[in-house]
């Protein structure tokens, strides 16, 4: 080709300049639209991901700061250890320090009945200020210049800050506390408020190790020791004497990292969404751009503009406006982020507000790598949207455009890919979980929604096919949907998927709420239930007094009571949670699949939960080993029979079930955590409540709750748990009724030598503008369609494939139809309303200008 003369370097530049930001001024709506899409995409991504990452970093700092720096903690494998094996142990020379501890849950008695849960710790201080300087306790400033002794004082109680905050003022002088020691009964203390302790973290009380002992029963005795080593000595040199159960330090941290990395990765998943749906609006956006200036696109080309310039030209608008929204998108995605940790306490996703993280909101995490991560991903979702209309100029023949006798057409993909994408998709959902996440279940689901995309053209044809026949309106129907069926596949992509994915959150929210109001109703079949307000130094509700249990025995206030004990065990090795109930049915249990037979005699029937069955990899008719101890033997160990598998929405760990009578001739533990009391005919629940605390010594010590109210109360909670869901769809569904107004735009800019051809034909105004509203309808009427197939499926994915193999749950799969009904409607009147806008839009002389404009 030859070498373009000045003139036309002069009118390519002039081009140019008027394809710049202000020649684009009648497109500001509409990539506004694209922007805000990958703002809000980049900005709920980012914002999700930098709450949960600065909750647990605030976590894991708060519980390495307890945990000092120990190369090993030393517990008794029955109960307490025996002070005297500090001297044994600080006499061998591998062990640098050792450092003993007490630990109880104390309740702050406070003015009223208000009460503040503690973490007791008792501590020998001048140990304290190597291990974890953290817990070293300090004097208030009015107390300076007190003698060091005073440290040490039987009576001194140190706070943290997350405790002092919960004080009432002016700050008290003493404190009453409350503790329950395992085999005790419920005793008080009254202690000397002497000064802080800097740890972070929940509310917290340190004293001294000697008064410690004195006042929660341990004379003589140390809960654990923990141990710091010679350097260059590693544990297994070090002889320890039997019955001594030996660890490195527990990380906290990364285990609730663990607990809660199914959610986390959920829930990113689901910010994401909004992300991937503005990628459709991005592209339709490019599109019009392109369908808009394809004369000025074609007069470069003619002007010596390569079809490579012309390319890169739409991938570089493409990636300023990506560039412009990831970087709106982080920084509104911090904002969003620091507003919710402010506003939750980090418990977003984490369930760390309440109480792990003392009530503050942790400060931010912001690094580098999740900051070019998230902004790559919006710059790569508006190139990569982009990448079709930038091919189309590439393809395009500059003088037939000219001349109007062609344009700028996408490819299409073959026919079969759609749905061996559908298969595809099918396929990836039934692979197992890798690294404890559903990821084969994500890349289906996207396999399903690609796929389905691209089976749109061939349902548009199929519903034409279902139009009547014989009149001109019909007939035009029927052969655009004949021959334009891909184009109504980029017009609906970006609201098909955001309905798929909205039909999808409906189905499963309903379906997961429908079975935990089952579930609770099959778990709570009584009528009132009550247990202590105190735990012990594992966390473990504390049991009741026996005389209380044996008053409302003897006394029978209600129709029926139950009993049950709670308490942590260890099968196969591995701590779990034991419950022992009544069992009179085992059916009645929310079982997973069918019972097994009855064990033989000698063998102890339990039933496991889905997340203990995964964790040992077990099925009803197995066996397992279950002990209360770590490492017991003898009557506190036995060979347990896997009876049947029950659903537990309560906890993602693992917990087992077993009938009290059982539990009670295996251990011979007959304390009481739980009570159940069903109501007589007539009886009301405030009577009954009144009665059982006249029968309890200390009232104040019960917790009783109607199991409506704590049904109501959990039903509060998975409804404010899953609001984010709900705001996220609107978003991600928002983003998809833009972008089919923006795509529908185009077309009707497309078509205007068509319409204007029309009206040259003798078609009115009104008669065009019917059959646009037809031509919606049809298109919409296929994107609703598939929409809901595609959703409907993907909620069977979310049902029986991520829940499980996230969190361990099954669950029933339950429709709101009228949801459902009233979503698809909203869709198709959108769609309507906003073909009806574009069509007004379009003045009689514009139309037929454009057709002489051929001529």
């Amino acid at each position: 080709m030859a070498a373009p003369s000045t003139a036309s370097i002069a009118a390519l530049a002039s081009w140019l300049r008027a394809l710049s930001w202000p020649a684009l001024r009648a497109q500001g709506p509409r990539q506004l639209l694209a922007l805000l899409a990958v703002t809000l995409g980049v900005a709920l991504a980012y914002g999700v991901h930098l709450m949960n990452a600065s909750a647990l970093a605030e976590f894991g700092a708060a519980q390495r700061s307890l945990a000092g720096t120990p190369d090993l903690v030393l517990q008794g494998a029955a109960g307490p250890l025996p002070e005297a094996l500090l001297d044994t142990l600080q006499a061998q020379p591998e062990v640098a320090q050792a450092q003993p501890v007490i630990e109880a849950r104390a309740q702050a008695l406070l003015a009223g009945e208000q009460r503040l849960g503690l973490r007791l710790l008792g501590l020998d201080a001048l140990q304290s200020a190597q291990f974890n300087p953290a817990l070293l306790p300090q004097p208030f400033e009015a107390d300076r210049e007190a003698a060091p002794l005073q440290l040490l004082a039987p009576d001194a109680l140190y706070l943290n800050d997350a405790a002092l905050r919960r004080l009432p003022q002016p700050r008290p002088a003493r404190l009453r506390l409350r503790v329950q020691i395992e085999g005790e009964a419920p005793h008080n203390l009254e202690l000397r408020l002497a000064g802080r302790v800097a740890a972070p973290g929940a509310p917290l009380a340190v004293l001294d190790i000697a008064p410690a002992q004195a006042l929660l029963g341990r004379l003589g005795h140390v809960d654990r020791i923990e141990l710091r080593l010679q350097a260059g000595v590693q544990a297994q040199g070090l002889t320890l004497p039997p019955g001594l159960l030996a660890a490195p330090p527990p990380d906290s941290g990364a285990e609730m990292a663990r607990l809660t990395r199914a959610y986390r990765v959920n829930l990113g998943v689901l910010a994401l969404m909004a992300l991937f749906t503005g990628s459709f609006l991005v592209f339709a956006v490019q599109s019009l751009s392109v369908a808009q200036r394809l004369p000025q696109l074609a007069l470069l080309g003619v002007l010596g503009m390569s079809a490579g310039q012309r390319a890169a030209l739409v991938l570089a608008e493409a990636s300023l406006l990506g560039l412009a929204g990831s970087l709106l998108g982080l920084a509104l995605g911090a904002g969003l982020a620091r507003l919710g940790l402010a506003l939750l306490g980090g418990s977003l996703g984490v369930e760390l507000g309440s109480g792990l993280l003392g009530g503050q909101a942790p400060a931010l995490q912001i690094e580098a790598g999740p900051l070019a991560l998230f902004g790559g991903l919006g710059l790569a979702i508006c190139v990569a949207s982009a990448l079709l209309p930038a091919l189309a100029v590439r393809r395009m023949a500059p003088a037939l455009v000219l001349k109007g006798l062609g344009g700028a057409a996408l490819g299409r993909p073959p026919a079969w890919l759609g749905p061996a994408l559908l298969l595809g998709g099918g396929a990836l959902t039934r692979l197992p979980p890798l690294w404890e996440l559903p990821l084969g279940a994500y890349l289906g689901m996207l396999g399903l929604l690609l796929g389905g995309l691209l089976c749109v053209p061939a349902l548009v044809r199929g519903l034409a096919a279902l139009l009547p026949q014989g009149r001109a309106g019909s007939l035009l129907l029927r052969e655009r949907a004949r021959h334009q069926a891909f184009d109504a596949t980029q017009m609906l992509a970006g609201v098909l998927v955001a309905l798929a994915l909205s039909v999808a959150m409906l189905v499963m929210v309903s379906s997961f709420r429908d079975s935990l109001a089952g579930w609770l109703r099959q778990m709570l079949p009584a009528d009132l239930y009550v247990r202590s307000s105190l735990r012990q130094a594992d966390r473990q509700t504390a049991p009741l007094p026996a005389d209380f249990v044996a008053a409302l025995h003897a006394s029978e206030p209600a129709a029926e009571l139950g009993v049950q004990r709670s308490r942590q065990a260890w099968a196969q090795g591995r701590p779990v949670q034991l419950l022992a109930r009544p069992l009179a049915d085992a059916r009645r249990l929310p079982l997973v699949g069918a019972l097994a037979e009855a064990p033989a005699p000698g063998l102890l029937p339990v039933y496991l939960n889905e997340a203990l069955r995964d964790e040992l990899a077990l099925q009803p008719g197995q066996r397992l080993s279950l002990a209360l101890q770590p490492g017991a033997a003898g009557m506190n160990s036995s060979n347990a029979y896997v009876r049947g598998i029950w659903r537990d929405y309560s906890r993602q760990s693992g917990a087992l079930l077993l009938a009290y009578e059982d539990y009670r001739r295996w251990s011979g533990d007959s304390a009481v955590t739980e009570l159940a009391l069903w109501l007589r005919p007539g009886q009301d629940s405030l009577q009954l409540q009144a009665a059982l605390r006249a029968l309890a010594a200390a009232p104040d010590d019960l917790e009783l709750a109607a199991s409506g109210e704590l049904l109501a109360q959990s039903m509060r909670l998975f409804d404010r748990s899953f609001a984010v869901t709900y705001w996220l769809q609107a978003v991600a569904l928002g983003l998809g009724l833009f972008g089919i107004a923006a795509s529908l735009s185009a077309q009707v800019l497309a078509r205007r030598r068509e319409f204007g051809l029309l009206l040259h034909l003798g078609f009115t105004r009104a008669r065009l503008l019917a059959l646009l509203l037809g031509e919606t309808a049809l298109f919409a009427s296929a994107g609703a369609l598939a929409g809901l197939l595609l959703g409907l499926a993907i909620s069977a994915v979310l049902v029986f494939v991520v829940n499980p193999q996230s969190f361990h749950w099954s669950m029933d799969m339950s429709w709101p139809g009228l949801r459902l009904a009233l979503l698809l409607l909203a869709v198709m009147a959108a769609a309507l309303l906003t073909a009806w806008l574009s069509g007004r839009r379009l003045g009689r002389a514009e139309l037929l200008q454009a057709v002489k404009e051929d001529w």
